[in-house]
This record gives structure tokens, sequence and C-alpha cells, in this order.
């Protein structure tokens, strides 16, 4: 099996969040990182799965991608660059993007995007890198997620 490396894109959302919000985000993390042009994952927390913001820019994208749902429980413990007091406070980590992004990623990831927020404080996104497993890993994973948990994939 031939190994890839697997871009995952960590999203944090709050209920005002739009697509819009998302996108606009998109583009300046495409900015940042030049080669950047898709992903093959993107992870929220758990609960965000169906947030009208997240479904609606999903289902804009000109590419499929699995979604993985990152438990709250996961998040602490993450290397995450961004500290937010806040975020500290209420989810065990400082920056919910980086550590859904890291935690869909794996133990051999890293963080290649900090978070971004957007312009309104309503979504961040972040990029995390699987710097090498199986052909397809993000997707393989997610699909079974999907299969025993009821995961979007």
């Amino acid at each position: 099996m031939k190994d890839h490396a697997c871009l995952v894109l960590g999203i944090g959302l709050r209920a005002q969040a739009r697509a819009s919000d998302v996108q606009a985000l998109w583009l300046r993390a495409q900015a940042a990182l030049p080669a950047l042009q898709r992903f093959c994952a993107m992870a929220v927390l758990q609960g965000k799965e169906q947030h009208p913001a997240l479904r609606a820019w999903r289902a804009a994208l000109p590419f499929d991608t699995a979604l993985v749902a990152v438990p709250g429980q996961d998040l602490p413990g993450q290397p995450v660059a961004t500290q937010s007091p806040r975020l500290l406070a209420r989810y065990g980590t400082g920056s919910v993007a980086e550590a859904v992004a890291l935690g869909a990623a794996g133990p051999a990831s890293a963080l290649l995007l900090p978070r971004l927020v957007a312009d309104d404080g309503s979504a961040t996104l972040a990029a995390a890198l699987r710097r090498s497993g199986p052909l397809n890993c993000c997707l393989a994973a997610a699909r079974a997620a999907t299969e025993s948990q009821g995961v979007t994939a």
C-alpha cells in the first residue's frame, strides 16, 4: 500500500457562522499556502457535523472530502499553536480548529497552518498534515467511523 501526505482542515463554528465565512477562510488559507488547492478531509467538533454553514460550504466544493467529527474529550493535549483563554476554559484547548485538525489527522500529524479567524469571529480554520499513512487514510477512517458511530463521510 502506498503512503501519502494527507491534508486535514479543522473548522470551528459558532451558531451564527455562514458558508461565506468558511469560504473566505479557505481563500485566506490558499493565499497563505499557495500549493494548497485541496484537502482529503475536514474535521469539526462532534455535534457540529450538521451546521448549516458547513453543509452549504461543503456542498459547494468542487471535490469530495470526508467529514470527521472529533469528540470533545480528544481536544485537550493536542499540540496547538494558539492559546485562547476562552477556549482553554471551555474545551481544554487553545484552538478548536487546530485541535480537531490534528486529532483527525492522527498521531503522525503536524500543524501546517495555525487557525485563521473570520472577520466576525464566527468561524475558524486550521490545517494539519498527516506526514504519512496508508493511501486514503482520512477517507478510510471517516468511512469506518460512519459505519460504527454515524459520522458523516
